[in-house]
């Protein structure tokens, strides 16, 4: 008997602490928004002439939900026309029971004027739905970056009495137009580096490649993360790649973190540049073949004028080890093959802080990756 009055009494508690949940639950609050909410086009894929659509959409209705509204989608008319607008056959209210008005556009002021009510005595509309649609035609190109706000304003929601409700979120849409950025990136080299034994030096450059003086460049922070299980590396192992206005180092968990004034006047750089020479130690050697990458984050390129300049990508590098008993084996991957000449074509005629240097290349160990490594590999290649 005690313990079904047990049970009894545990399954009340549940049920009541159910209820409380039910009733202390705050309700949600409704939104109006554009959706999609990022339009962005790139002059490599989009011209003048192009169409776009959007939905003003909605969600969060609770009861007694909504009876009718009005707004207007803003715009900016030196960028966009309206080619078509309307509402959709699953609008938000129901069609059997909704009015909607026509929709009125202002083209010069940029702006499109939608509404719908429900009509008689129904409950209203609860949930999510869609307001309305709006075509978009793209009339102006860049230079420069085009953008505008795709913004409901002017809004008005009424309830089933006929009250206004005050508590909503909006949420507006970007368009935006732009032509393709400019092609600098920065680099890992080599792209891979190995280590034979533990307390091997590592070495590997970060560039920036494609700079154009247009882009008035001055400052660069880039982040490099490695295995610390790996390798390590200090402050002081991390060098400038050339002479630079001032060179700043940071070691962290597992990153280093480099930022670099490279001038502070024109002329700007151009072309290609090594911006550190980071030297690992090698920490541990894993018995079985390991990448690891050598990744680049949390990079920013700043102009004179302190605005930030984009960048095309970023080329990561990859730590491999160990390095296999076969030194022509420059990958590591068990056979030398084409893979292996790429790595040492890249580095032929390098030789320690040269930019292109990699000491796989150097198989005879003279310093220097020549030709007399070229007919190592050689005498290896698909052996």
């Amino acid at each position: 008997m005690n313990r079904i009055f047990a049970s009894v009494s545990i399954l009340m508690l549940i049920l009541g602490s159910m209820t409380v949940l039910k009733v202390c639950a705050s309700p949600e609050t409704p939104k109006i928004y554009v959706d999609p909410k990022d339009n962005r086009f790139s002059t490599e894929t989009t011209v003048v002439g192009d169409t776009f659509t959007v939905n003003i959409s909605t969600s969060g209705w609770e009861d007694p939900g909504l009876y009718g509204y009005e707004f207007k989608l803003y715009y900016d008319p030196t960028l966009l026309n309206i080619t078509e607008a309307g509402y959709p056959t699953d609008h938000f209210l129901s069609w059997t029971t909704n009015f909607p008005t026509p929709v009125i556009f202002d083209y010069e002021a940029g702006t499109a004027l939608f509404g719908g009510i429900l009509l008689g005595d129904v409950p209203g509309s609860t949930g999510s739905g869609v307001f309305a649609y709006v075509t978009f035609q793209i009339i102006k190109a860049p230079p420069p970056v085009l953008s505008c706000d795709l913004e409901p304003k002017d809004i008005a929601f009424l309830d089933p009495e006929g009250n206004d409700i005050l508590e909503y979120e909006v949420e507006h849409g970007i368009y935006e137009f732009s032509a393709p950025g400019p092609p600098v990136y920065l680099a890992v080299e080599p792209e891979t580096v190995s280590a034979a034994e533990m307390g091997d030096e590592v070495i590997v450059h970060v560039t920036i490649n494609e700079m154009e003086s247009g882009l008035k460049l001055v400052n660069v922070t880039f982040k490099l993360h490695y295995n610390t299980t790996l390798l390590s590396t200090k402050d002081e192992w991390i060098t400038p790649g050339e002479t630079y206005v001032s060179f700043n180092v940071t070691v962290e968990a597992d990153y280093a973190k480099v930022e670099i004034q490279m001038v502070t006047e024109s002329p700007f750089p151009e072309g290609k540049a090594t911006l550190a020479t980071i030297t690992f130690n090698a920490t541990y050697i894993p018995s079985t073949l390991t990448a690891s990458p050598l990744s680049l984050s949390n990079v920013v390129l700043t102009d004179i004028d302190g605005d930030t300049v984009q960048y095309d990508h970023l080329d990561d590098g990859l730590y491999q080890v160990p390095i296999t008993a076969e030194k022509e084996d420059l990958n590591g991957d068990g056979k030398v093959n084409i893979q292996d000449l790429h790595i040492f074509a890249q580095a032929f005629g390098s030789y320690p802080g040269h930019p292109r240097w990699d000491p796989r290349a150097d198989m005879n160990g003279d310093g220097k990756a020549s030709v007399l490594d070229a007919l190592l590999i050689a005498m290896k290649f698909h052996d």
